[in-house]
C-alpha cells in the first residue's frame, strides 16, 4: 500500500522520517475480536500525550483516556479493565519508540564517528 513511500525512502536513505512503518506484530500474536476496541482507542488517543522538547514522549494523558471512555460508554469493571489495557498498549509503544530514538541516535553517533 506504501510502495511509494519506500521508494521515497531508498532516494533519500538520509531522512529516516520517510521510513515506512512495519508492523511490529509478532508470529504468536493472534488478534481477538474484543482486541479491536482497544486498538481503536490508542489509534484515537495516540497523540494525547506530553512530548519533550529535546526528544521523547510521555504518555496518554488520564484525562483523555477518561474523555474516551465517558465518548463511548465505558463504565464500571470494564472502565478499569479499559485503563488497565490502555496502559499496556501505551507501554509497549513507548518502549518501542524508546527503542528506535536510542537506535536512531547510536547511527548518528556512529556516523559522526566516521567523519
Amino acid at each position: 500500500m506504501l510502495e511509494w513511500l519506500a521508494e521515497l525512502f531508498e532516494q533519500e536513505p538520509d531522512k529516516e522520517w520517510l521510513r515506512p512503518r512495519q508492523p511490529t506484530v509478532s508470529d504468536d500474536f493472534d488478534p481477538q475480536a474484543w482486541h479491536a476496541m482497544y486498538f481503536e482507542a490508542f489509534d484515537a488517543l495516540q497523540y494525547d500525550r506530553f512530548y519533550g522538547a529535546m526528544g521523547g514522549e510521555g504518555p496518554i494523558y488520564y484525562t483523555a483516556l477518561s474523555q474516551y471512555a465517558r465518548d463511548h460508554g465505558i463504565t464500571g469493571d470494564r472502565l478499569k479493565r479499559f485503563h488497565v489495557f490502555m496502559n499496556a498498549i501505551d507501554g509497549e509503544w513507548l518502549k518501542i519508540q524508546r527503542e528506535r530514538s536510542e537506535a536512531a541516535e547510536a547511527e548518528r553517533k556512529k556516523k559522526a564517528a566516521q567523519q
